[in-house]
């Protein structure tokens, strides 16, 4: 009887296992095909849920404020005046001050005892000269710097709490000197015993 030589063939044992390990990959494929869609679109509804679920701080929104700071009914109103708070009540050396929009400069106070601007000009140090009915801070008149660096000067009158105000505006000037101080009126104002509001003094009594 004849015998044949299968050896070669791959049917013996390691053959076998060969398509054995082909069906196992085969149904794994499958398996995965299968199961990680499902997978990904839960997680994917899981985190789509868990982020409209989670609450969104915004920062507060301040409040407009549509009343000027200083503000005293029975002082009047602000019309056609500037914003004459003080930054400072009173004057101090060193302290910065604005020449309007054309420069800054510092307070001194002279060996007299009177105020002066120094500015820097023309490369060095040089004082601004005052002019007008009035003085820094002399005699019963006071003056302050206000909050935005600008010079103003009051002068009490007879009646309580209202006063001539000035503002020390730049004038003139070239390369070689500085502008001068110019005292110009604005006026009468009403301000507060503490210095915090003021008014037209339209409205006061």
């Amino acid at each position: 009887m004849a015998t044949t030589d299968a050896s070669g063939t791959g049917v013996g044992p390691m053959g076998k296992h060969g398509r054995r390990a082909t069906i196992v990959a085969v149904v794994a494929l499958a398996f995965a095909a299968i199961v990680v869609p499902f997978a990904l679109r839960a997680l994917g509804g899981n985190g789509g849920r868990a982020s409209a679920a989670t609450p969104v701080a915004h920062p507060p929104v301040a409040p407009v404020a549509h009343q000027q700071a200083g503000t005293d009914p029975a002082l009047g109103r602000h019309d056609g005046l500037p914003s004459l708070l003080p930054s400072r009540s009173m004057l101090t050396p060193g302290a910065r001050v604005r020449l309007g929009d054309v420069t800054d400069g510092v307070l001194r106070r002279t060996p007299a005892g009177a105020w002066q601007v120094l500015v820097r000009w023309n490369g060095r140090l040089q004082p601004v000269p005052t002019r007008g009915p009035v003085q820094l801070a002399a005699g019963a008149a006071s003056s302050w710097i206000a909050g935005d660096g600008l010079l103003y000067t009051r002068v009490p009158t007879g009646s309580p709490d209202r006063f001539r105000v000035y503002s020390w505006d730049p004038r003139g000037g070239s390369a070689y000197t500085p502008p001068a101080l110019v005292a110009n009126p604005l006026g009468e104002v009403c301000f507060n015993r503490s210095f915090t509001a003021y008014g037209d003094c339209r409205s006061a009594g």
